[in-house]
């Protein structure tokens, strides 16, 4: 992750906010001082702000950054990268060289380590979405950073975002559930997000923390080596009753199994 704080030459050079650069998604995501006022805001975000939303959603990011970054397509980009000593085309590297400036405001952003955001960030990012899967009945599970576990029925989800009608639709579709950069949100496919605030609003705490799950994970997952270690068996022996159904894996792989250790364990 890269990290910048967002500062606005028309408010005495104040610190505004922080823009974050995922770079496994080359997704963007700003979180906003929640001291502005939808006037000192970017015009852009003005109406989230007026609204009390400060963590800024990825498509009204990118939008933002259009104004800052010249596109793919533009006549003179070759002349552009060579210009700014980059040998291939990269938002976040084109951002950085021209410390994010645009003719259409007075910002403009400094690059600092991601161990230096602000704590107001990362006290924010507590109540982002550290993982998640999908249950019965079109519902999702999702484990918080700050602990709480909340139940969310995507059908009451439609309405902010009327693709997950083909996520409803379609089991495999639900099944490429992911948690999205930082933990902001989740996807399906890739191709249909649903912000973390949306899915808090719409979701239920369920009277059990997250961190219960992760113990659970790490006591009653194994994989194929601890299983035959419990059985004091071969792999071979172990395909043989995985074959027969005298076991039943949690998930096949290629080369390991996993299951859980009270099948293995009440054999």
């Amino acid at each position: 992750m890269r990290a910048f704080k967002i500062y606005d030459e028309d408010l005495d050079n104040r610190e505004i906010g922080v823009l974050l650069h995922y770079e496994l998604q080359n997704s963007f995501i700003i979180e906003l001082d929640d001291t502005l006022d939808e006037w000192e805001a970017p015009l852009l975000f003005s109406g989230f702000v007026k609204n009390g939303k400060y963590t800024i959603p990825k498509e009204a990011v990118h939008l933002w950054l259009k104004e800052r970054i010249p596109p793919t397509g533009r006549q003179n980009i070759g002349m552009i990268l060579k210009n700014m000593n980059l040998k291939n085309y990269s938002e976040v590297r084109l951002l950085a060289a021209n410390n994010g400036r645009s003719s259409q405001d007075a910002c403009y952003i400094q690059e600092i380590k991601p161990e230096e955001l602000p704590d107001w960030v990362i006290a924010r990012q507590q109540n982002n979405i550290r993982d998640c899967f999908p249950i019965a009945d079109d519902r999702v599970i999702c484990l918080l950073y700050n602990d709480n576990s909340i139940e969310v029925d995507l059908k009451k989800c439609i309405k902010d975002n009327p693709k997950l009608e083909r996520v409803i639709k379609n089991r495999n579709v639900l099944e490429t559930l992911i948690v999205d950069a930082g933990g902001y949100g989740i996807s399906f496919n890739n191709t249909i997000f649903l912000d973390a605030d949306t899915l808090r609003s719409s979701g239920v705490i369920l009277p059990i923390y997250a961190s219960v799950f992760y113990d659970f994970v790490k006591h009653s997952i194994i994989n194929t080596t601890e299983a035959c270690n419990l059985l004091d068996c071969s792999r071979q022996n172990l395909a043989y009753m995985v074959k027969q159904g005298t076991v039943q894996p949690l998930k096949q792989g290629w080369k390991e199994n996993v299951f859980l250790k009270g099948d293995i364990t009440g054999i």
